[in-house]
């Protein structure tokens, strides 16, 4: 016998699904924000790095490569940087990431920490480098760093959000 989902159990699978991809877009939204905080926007920390890590690991089936690249792509144009940028971050973190979950999954917090350290090291040296490409000018290096060890700072309530979503939100229904 076959059983048909009701609308309402449709709608709530489909928010489910969803949530990943829009909690990486609040992220970049988040990002392109303008505070008042003198020199706090040029050292803003990728808060969407941080949202695609958590998700490449915990939830790789519901944010894929097409949700890294619309995320990225969106932060591209909202913050103003070199069409591409971010794209390409966010899509080297999804993919380099989610091939190593397995290192990852039912390790403590700390192993999740040190991993994106140094994933916020990489992405930000990475952005350093194509923003060179692509403006035909060099940067300094120390507010890139500077934004990567801000990032890292801000990783863990990131983290622990993320886990509330997943716990509570994408459980399987009891």
């Amino acid at each position: 016998m076959i059983i048909e989902k009701t609308f309402r159990q449709k709608f709530d699978l489909a928010v489910r699904q969803i949530l990943p991809f829009v909690t990486a877009l609040l992220a970049a939204l988040m990002m392109a924000t303008q505070t008042h905080v003198p020199r706090l926007n040029s050292l803003m920390p990728s808060l969407a790095l941080c949202v695609v890590y958590f998700w490449s690991i915990h939830r790789p089936s519901l944010f894929g490569m097409g949700s890294a690249f619309a995320v990225g792509l969106i932060q591209d144009m909202l913050t103003g940087v070199p069409l591409g940028l971010n794209t390409l971050v966010l899509l080297l973190t999804r993919a380099g990431v989610a091939t190593q979950a397995r290192l990852f999954l039912g390790k403590p917090f700390s192993v999740h920490w040190w991993g994106f350290c140094l994933i916020a090291l990489i992405a930000a040296v990475t952005s350093w480098v194509l923003a060179a490409v692509a403006l035909g000018m060099i940067v300094p290096i120390g507010q890139v760093l500077a934004s990567a060890l801000f990032s890292a700072l801000v990783f863990p309530p990131i983290f622990w959000v993320c886990s509330v979503i997943e716990r509570r939100l994408l459980a399987e229904d009891p």
